[in-house]
């Protein structure tokens, strides 16, 4: 609905992974810059775009493993705020996931995200000792406590680079799954009400859509004070409503 591939540029990087084709835009590259100059420190900033790098891919990953599962082959595509995973004609037999398996699909990728901070927070306490701190402040009204700490790690560089792994894989995937358009959460709560109302499937997850986007909208102007997380949910919320109407037009 809003999810199309962006036309190949000159300025794009091609690789493989795992046998998946993968393509990085330039605008991704932009765009996590962007998000990155909070700190104007050079080296914090090229952690960050490392980071998103590595998280954004592993997400992307998930998803196209599970399409591969139901025999399709898929193209990774990153690009401005994310990526996407494409799927495309197998050479083996092709299944027909089904609502539950396009479920299935939609949350792998944020379950990559946070299979990986589970292995390295058991890494780092179990292995390497170090006190991890997690939901302490959480019923005091902290809700960023469920972004894991690490302590005592002497190394600077790998304190910050954790920081931006955790906070990416956990924060910003605990986002995506809010039932917003065009965000995993969307995708999935379309798949949910398709298996009692198919055809009003999309129209009843897109008012959902609205309805929760408004609602972050004024968590993050006014309990959170974040301008950018504001607009973001604003975006989506106005993309939400206006493929609502499109919808009732036709």
């Amino acid at each position: 609905m809003f999810l199309a591939e962006p036309p190949p540029s000159q300025g794009d990087l091609h690789f493989s992974l795992l046998g998946f084709p993968v393509r990085i835009n330039p605008w991704f590259w932009l765009t996590t810059v962007v998000l990155g100059l909070r700190d104007p420190d050079p080296v914090a900033l090229l952690l960050w775009v490392a980071a998103v790098l590595l998280c954004i891919l592993l997400h992307e990953l998930g998803h196209a493993l599970v399409m591969r599962a139901y025999g399709f082959d898929a193209a990774i595509v990153l690009y401005s705020f994310g990526g996407l995973a494409i799927p495309r004609p197998g050479r083996r037999g092709m299944r027909n996931p089904g609502p539950w398996g396009q479920i299935l699909i939609c949350a792998a990728g944020p379950a990559s995200g946070f299979i990986l901070t589970g292995l390295l927070v058991l890494g780092l306490h179990y292995l390497g000792r170090y006190p991890i701190h997690f939901l302490e402040d959480f019923r005091q009204g902290n809700w960023l406590s469920i972004v894991p700490e690490v302590d005592n790690i002497r190394n600077s560089l790998l304190n910050q680079f954790l920081k931006d792994i955790f906070w990416i894989t956990i924060f910003w995937g605990i986002l995506n799954l809010l039932p917003i358009f065009p965000l995993d959460g969307g995708q999935i709560a379309q798949q949910f009400f398709s298996l009692f109302h198919p055809q009003e499937a999309v129209r009843q997850s897109l008012i959902l859509s609205v309805i929760v986007a408004g609602m972050m909208c004024y968590v993050a102007f006014v309990r959170v004070g974040d301008m950018f997380l504001g607009i973001f949910f604003l975006w989506l919320a106005y993309s939400s409503f206006s493929a609502l109407q499109s919808s009732r037009v036709t």
